[in-house]
Protein backbone atom coordinates (compact mmCIF):
# COMPACT_ATOMS: atom_id res chain seq x y z
CA UNK A 1 0.00 0.00 0.00
CA UNK A 2 1.22 3.45 -0.79
CA UNK A 3 0.88 6.35 1.61
CA UNK A 4 -1.89 8.81 1.05
CA UNK A 5 -0.27 11.64 -0.92
CA UNK A 6 -3.45 13.37 -2.15
CA UNK A 7 -3.99 15.34 1.03
CA UNK A 8 -0.33 16.17 1.64
CA UNK A 9 1.07 19.37 0.11
CA UNK A 10 4.03 19.17 -2.25
CA UNK A 11 6.39 20.47 0.42
CA UNK A 12 9.80 18.86 0.87
CA UNK A 13 9.46 19.15 4.66
CA UNK A 14 6.33 16.97 4.75
CA UNK A 15 6.84 13.26 5.35
CA UNK A 16 4.42 10.95 3.64
CA UNK A 17 3.11 8.39 6.10
CA UNK A 18 -0.25 6.86 6.79
CA UNK A 19 -1.69 9.77 8.75
CA UNK A 20 -2.87 13.12 7.49
CA UNK A 21 -0.79 16.27 8.04
CA UNK A 22 -2.00 18.93 10.47
CA UNK A 23 -0.90 22.51 11.02
CA UNK A 24 2.07 22.99 13.31
CA UNK A 25 2.15 26.31 15.14
CA UNK A 26 5.37 28.30 14.70
CA UNK A 27 5.06 30.23 17.95
CA UNK A 28 5.13 33.70 16.37
CA UNK A 29 1.44 33.76 15.43
CA UNK A 30 2.04 33.49 11.68
CA UNK A 31 0.60 30.58 9.75
CA UNK A 32 3.21 27.88 9.35
CA UNK A 33 4.25 26.53 6.00
CA UNK A 34 5.51 23.32 7.67
CA UNK A 35 3.15 20.50 8.50
CA UNK A 36 3.31 18.11 11.42
CA UNK A 37 1.79 14.68 11.05
CA UNK A 38 -0.92 13.65 13.47
CA UNK A 39 -0.69 10.15 14.92
CA UNK A 40 -3.07 7.68 13.27
CA UNK A 41 -6.30 6.92 15.05
CA UNK A 42 -7.89 3.54 15.73
CA UNK A 43 -10.69 4.29 13.29
CA UNK A 44 -8.13 5.02 10.54
CA UNK A 45 -6.40 1.73 11.33
CA UNK A 46 -9.68 -0.21 11.13
CA UNK A 47 -10.53 1.68 7.94
CA UNK A 48 -7.45 0.19 6.27
CA UNK A 49 -8.63 -3.40 6.88
CA UNK A 50 -10.28 -4.93 3.83
CA UNK A 51 -12.34 -8.08 3.43
CA UNK A 52 -9.64 -9.51 1.12
CA UNK A 53 -7.27 -9.49 4.12
CA UNK A 54 -9.38 -12.16 5.82
CA UNK A 55 -9.93 -14.14 2.64
CA UNK A 56 -6.19 -14.37 1.90
CA UNK A 57 -4.94 -15.18 5.40
CA UNK A 58 -3.68 -18.55 4.17
CA UNK A 59 -1.33 -16.76 1.74
CA UNK A 60 0.33 -14.81 4.54
CA UNK A 61 3.77 -16.18 5.40
CA UNK A 62 3.92 -17.81 8.87
CA UNK A 63 0.13 -17.66 9.36
CA UNK A 64 -0.30 -21.43 9.20
CA UNK A 65 2.47 -22.05 11.71
CA UNK A 66 1.09 -19.35 14.00
CA UNK A 67 -2.45 -20.71 13.93
CA UNK A 68 -1.32 -24.28 14.52
CA UNK A 69 0.84 -23.25 17.48
CA UNK A 70 -2.05 -21.16 18.85
CA UNK A 71 -4.49 -24.03 18.51
CA UNK A 72 -2.08 -26.37 20.29
CA UNK A 73 -1.39 -23.86 23.07
CA UNK A 74 -5.10 -23.07 23.55
CA UNK A 75 -6.15 -26.70 23.59
CA UNK A 76 -3.34 -27.66 25.92
CA UNK A 77 -3.83 -24.89 28.47
CA UNK A 78 -7.62 -24.99 28.24
CA UNK A 79 -7.70 -28.76 28.73
CA UNK A 80 -5.20 -28.57 31.58
CA UNK A 81 -7.20 -25.80 33.23
CA UNK A 82 -10.40 -27.83 32.91
CA UNK A 83 -8.77 -30.94 34.38
CA UNK A 84 -7.19 -29.05 37.28
CA UNK A 85 -10.10 -26.72 38.20
CA UNK A 86 -13.13 -28.35 36.61
CA UNK A 87 -14.73 -25.08 35.48
CA UNK A 88 -15.53 -25.24 31.74
CA UNK A 89 -16.16 -21.49 31.30
CA UNK A 90 -12.83 -20.47 32.80
CA UNK A 91 -11.09 -23.24 30.88
CA UNK A 92 -12.59 -21.91 27.64
CA UNK A 93 -11.46 -18.39 28.49
CA UNK A 94 -7.94 -19.68 29.15
CA UNK A 95 -8.05 -21.66 25.90
CA UNK A 96 -9.01 -18.59 23.85
CA UNK A 97 -6.46 -16.40 25.58
CA UNK A 98 -3.67 -18.92 25.09
CA UNK A 99 -4.74 -19.39 21.45
CA UNK A 100 -4.36 -15.67 20.82
CA UNK A 101 -1.10 -15.42 22.75
CA UNK A 102 0.38 -18.59 21.23
CA UNK A 103 -0.60 -17.55 17.73
CA UNK A 104 0.90 -14.07 18.11
CA UNK A 105 4.14 -15.33 19.65
CA UNK A 106 4.59 -18.09 17.08
CA UNK A 107 3.79 -15.74 14.18
CA UNK A 108 6.24 -13.09 15.38
CA UNK A 109 8.96 -15.68 15.99
CA UNK A 110 8.48 -17.03 12.47
CA UNK A 111 8.68 -13.49 11.07
CA UNK A 112 11.86 -12.90 13.08
CA UNK A 113 13.38 -16.05 11.58
CA UNK A 114 12.37 -14.95 8.08
CA UNK A 115 13.99 -11.54 8.59
CA UNK A 116 17.16 -13.19 9.88
CA UNK A 117 17.18 -15.57 6.91
CA UNK A 118 16.70 -12.65 4.49
CA UNK A 119 19.65 -10.82 6.05
CA UNK A 120 21.75 -13.98 5.86
CA UNK A 121 20.79 -14.47 2.20
CA UNK A 122 21.86 -10.90 1.41
CA UNK A 123 25.21 -11.60 3.04
CA UNK A 124 25.64 -14.78 1.03
CA UNK A 125 24.75 -12.99 -2.19
CA UNK A 126 27.23 -10.22 -1.41
CA UNK A 127 29.96 -12.81 -0.77
CA UNK A 128 29.18 -14.65 -4.01
CA UNK A 129 29.18 -11.44 -6.07
CA UNK A 130 32.43 -10.35 -4.43
CA UNK A 131 33.98 -13.73 -5.22
CA UNK A 132 32.80 -13.45 -8.83
CA UNK A 133 34.28 -9.96 -9.11
CA UNK A 134 37.55 -11.24 -7.69
CA UNK A 135 37.50 -14.19 -10.09
CA UNK A 136 36.81 -11.89 -13.04
CA UNK A 137 39.63 -9.59 -11.95
CA UNK A 138 42.05 -12.53 -11.71
CA UNK A 139 40.95 -13.83 -15.10
CA UNK A 140 41.44 -10.41 -16.69
CA UNK A 141 44.86 -10.16 -15.05
CA UNK A 142 45.83 -13.62 -16.34
CA UNK A 143 44.67 -12.68 -19.84
CA UNK A 144 46.78 -9.51 -19.72
CA UNK A 145 49.79 -11.52 -18.61
CA UNK A 146 49.15 -14.10 -21.36
CA UNK A 147 48.84 -11.38 -23.98
CA UNK A 148 52.08 -9.80 -22.77
CA UNK A 149 53.88 -13.14 -22.86
CA UNK A 150 52.39 -13.81 -26.33
CA UNK A 151 53.65 -10.44 -27.55
CA UNK A 152 57.10 -11.17 -26.10
CA UNK A 153 57.11 -14.60 -27.76
CA UNK A 154 56.16 -13.07 -31.13
CA UNK A 155 58.94 -10.47 -30.72
CA UNK A 156 61.41 -13.21 -29.80
CA UNK A 157 60.52 -15.21 -32.93
CA UNK A 158 60.82 -12.19 -35.21
CA UNK A 159 64.02 -12.19 -37.29
CA UNK A 160 66.85 -9.94 -36.11
CA UNK A 161 67.38 -8.63 -39.62
CA UNK A 162 65.16 -6.51 -41.79
CA UNK A 163 64.86 -6.31 -45.46
CA UNK A 164 64.14 -2.85 -46.47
Amino acid sequence: MAPNTEDAPQNSKTLHVWSKPVEQPTGDGSPSDGKKLAPPTVSEAFGMIKSEDFVNVHNTPCARQGFLAGIAAGAGFGGLRFIVRGNAVKAANWAVGMFVLGSAVSYEYCQYLRRAERIQMKRHIEIVTENRREQARRLAEERREQSKSEQERVRAQAPWYKFW
